[in-house]
């Protein structure tokens, strides 16, 4: 049988400098709010159902 490795624990210590790094909020990022969020899921789904229903392509003949 394989020798198993002994863990330290080291891995929750980068784990943790990692979830510090990202905890920081730049005040140059970006703010996406929940509603934001909802409306181009909504947008999007409405956008592939015209698709699929042959809207798009209909309204894309016209021009």
């Amino acid at each position: 049988m394989a020798a198993k490795k002994k863990n330290d624990g080291s891995g929750i210590q980068q784990a943790a400098g990692l979830i510090r790094y990202f905890d920081e909020e730049s005040e140059d990022s970006w703010k996406i709010t929940p509603g934001q969020v909802y409306f181009a899921c909504i947008f999007l789904s409405g956008f592939f159902y015209l698709v699929n229903q042959g809207v798009v392509q209909a309204i894309w003949n016209l021009f």
